[in-house]
């Protein structure tokens, strides 16, 4: 029978390709934390995947709203934030910007046009490393030199993270906990960090699994803002509203809602005088 199990094999092989094929298109590139991630597909099971108290992490918002938190890493970059935010107050929706410490030093007046148009800005490391391969001490200076950058260009902090790459593990989790922050992840990527990928494939890749209470990664690039009026406009055909990060937190259900808002009390006692 060697020759029927090689046969089987080979069929089996031809049927799971389209399924990669797909994947490869669609999710290549976005980190294997978020597609196969053992602990997000527990609590998926258990049906309480949108807001992990233990671990800080924001997975996911409410099924039941029609709306979506549009996310942009990595900026701001004088070659697309403006464009942008011009493209966002067009069409009257405000979006988070996770933000680079070098990159708010850089360019301080693309941080206050996004805060003065009612944007939110929330952390992305002072310099861009992946979390999980530096030690604890490194880790907390990347998370915490981006955050005096905004804290002097703003009088405020920031509470919200994404690490580089979406590259974490349990101790990058415990640190940025730790930190005061809740780890935002996402549910649907662009792929744009490919600077040759096309705006039509942009917006195609965005759309795809869009769903009530998707958090859409987008960059803060060129071609993303080429994508944007294309992906705003079917969102709006489609009925969604498009939310920052916190009115997403802010508009999920009783339990996880209450163990975010509880979390963000407690980090806002620890900062007070």
């Amino acid at each position: 029978m060697p020759g029927t199990r090689r046969g089987k094999m080979i069929l089996f092989a031809i049927a799971i390709l389209p399924a990669f094929a797909i994947w490869l298109d669609y999710f290549h590139g976005t980190g294997w934390s978020q597609n196969v991630n053992p602990i997000l597909l527990y609590h998926k099971m258990r049906g309480d995947d949108l807001f992990h108290g233990d671990e800080a992490y924001f997975a996911h918002g409410n099924r039941e709203r029609h709306e979506v938190a549009l996310t942009f890493d990595d900026g701001p970059h004088p070659q697309s934030r403006g464009e942008i935010l011009g493209i966002l107050k067009r069409y009257g929706v405000h979006a988070t910007f996770f933000d680079v410490g070098k990159n708010m030093r850089a360019y301080p007046e693309l941080v206050a046009q996004s805060i003065a148009e009612g944007h939110e800005i929330a952390n992305h490391t002072d310099t861009h490393r992946r979390l999980d391969a530096l030690s604890a001490k490194e880790r907390h200076r990347e998370i915490n030199d981006a955050d005096i950058t905004y804290n002097r260009l703003t009088g405020k902090h920031l509470t919200l993270l994404r690490p580089p790459g979406m590259r974490y593990n349990a101790d990058v989790l415990r640190d940025i906990r730790s930190l005061g922050y809740i780890t935002v992840g996402y549910t649907t990527a662009s792929g744009d960090f490919d600077v040759t990928e096309s705006p039509e494939k942009i917006a195609a890749k965005t759309l795809h699994w869009i769903q009530n209470g998707s958090i859409l990664l987008l960059h803060d690039y060129p071609g993303t803002a080429a994508a944007l009026p294309n992906i705003l406009n079917t969102l709006k055909a489609r009925g969604y509203q498009c939310v920052t990060v916190s009115q997403l937190l802010a508009d999920l259900p009783d339990r996880p809602g209450n163990a975010a808002r509880e979390f963000l009390r407690e980090q806002e006692k620890a900062e007070a005088p």
